[in-house]
């Protein structure tokens, strides 16, 4: 079952990715105080105010970490919000105008920590503190009303982009759950197919053997015509099965390189598919079908790509086919080319006269190859038109 899903480790470098670029987009922000010190000559008051923004920001980035990965605040919700405005209001008076907008971390704070009540009055205790903060300032009514609302304003912002970034994080898993689905579709197609075929025929034999069974200390002459009855069923049924195998495995080339982009770009990679002939030997076809669609469906399963890559041609009378991505997994993890899929395809290429390599392309990347001795007077079928995906 675990190799039916995403690996945990390429959801949780995602989230760290997202959380690291809200962070960081964070920190630009609030570095304004301690550099306005620093440009201002004050290079002790800019040393502490960054100190001070540093502890806030670690504390920050634990909320906001949490809110991304879609996981509770915990208990130490309250305590974190606790000492972001402790710290926020209580250097106020030290910083004054220099600190004038940073209640805004506080009420970004309330609304990733907080029900949605607890935000809301957060929110209004920050607006009455900021209104009566600057009126203590000596501000004039229009500078009271600026102050505050862009407070409230830079609040919002700094939630929003975090909240995106969770939006993100969902919408890409989603795509990954929709990806899972098509994959699995084949199957039930056939194991629908395989059951309605074979539902009756085993029903079938089952009475047969009974019967056998029955007739062997009865009339041991009226045995022998039931087995051979059964086997008739057998051989009927093997014919069956061969038929819908038969019916999976000739597969269009065509129909699967446009298939393995609509997956691809599903599970949110782009993908560029490049075809530089028009027809192959219909044989040949049919396996390089194989092939893409298993290093489709590993790339899917077992990498986070996002730059995927098809290129099929025709070189000195070899078919080569390139499926190449950049979402190479860590070491020792499952890859795109370690599953037992790919494994017996190189078998079957290579009982073609043909060769599969799959394994890291030297720059950074993953890629699986192969090549085919194109044969000539043979029934060829399309390939299809080259064009460019995603």
């Amino acid at each position: 079952m675990a190799e039916e899903q995403r690996p945990a480790s390429a959801n949780d470098a995602q989230i760290r990715r997202l959380t690291g670029v809200v962070i960081a987009v964070t920190a630009v922000l609030w570095s304004t105080v301690p550099v306005t010190y620093l440009l201002a000559g004050g290079g002790l008051p800019a040393l502490a105010a960054g100190a001070i923004l540093s502890g806030l920001l670690v504390l920050y980035g634990r909320a906001v970490h949490r809110h991304v990965a879609g996981v509770p605040q915990g208990r130490a919700r309250v305590w974190a919000l606790c000492a972001i405005v402790a710290v926020v209001y209580g250097l106020w008076p030290v910083f004054t105008e220099m600190w004038i907008y940073m209640p805004s971390i506080a009420g970004a704070a309330a609304m990733l920590m907080l029900p949605v009540r607890g935000a809301a009055a957060m929110l209004v205790a920050v607006t009455l503190a900021q209104v009566i903060g600057l009126a203590l300032l000596g501000k004039g009514p229009a500078e009271v009303l600026f102050g505050t609302v862009n407070v409230l304003a830079t609040a919002v912002v700094q939630f929003g982009v975090v909240h995106y970034a969770r939006f993100v994080r969902e919408l890409r898993e989603l795509r990954n759950s929709l990806a899972e689905a098509a994959l699995c579709q084949d199957r039930l197609r056939v194991a629908r197919e395989l059951h309605d075929l074979l539902g009756q025929t085993l029903t079938s034999i089952t009475l047969k053997l009974e019967l056998a069974l029955a007739l062997v200390d009865v009339d041991r002459s009226r045995v022998r015509p039931e087995l051979e009855a059964m086997m008739e069923i057998t051989r009927d049924a093997q014919t069956e099965v061969k038929g819908v195998v038969d019916a999976r495995s000739n597969l269009d080339l065509g129909a699967e390189l446009s298939a393995a982009v609509a997956l691809l770009e599903l599970s949110g990679a782009r993908c560029a598919l490049h075809t530089g002939i028009s027809e192959v030997d219909s044989e040949i076809g049919a396996e390089l079908a194989r092939v893409v669609r298993e290093a489709a469906t590993n790339i899917v399963r077992h990498s986070s790509a996002r730059v995927c890559g098809i290129e099929l041609a025709e070189v000195n009378g070899l078919i080569l086919l390139r499926l190449s991505n950049d979402g190479v997994p860590p070491e020792g993890g499952s890859g795109p080319g370690r599953g037992s899929g790919l494994h017996g395809l190189r078998k079957r290429v290579e009982r073609m006269g043909g060769e599969l390599v799959a394994g890291g392309d030297g720059a950074g990347g993953f890629s699986v190859r192969v090549a085919l001795p194109a044969e000539q007077g043979s029934e060829r079928t399309a390939v299809g038109d080259s064009r460019t995906a995603g």
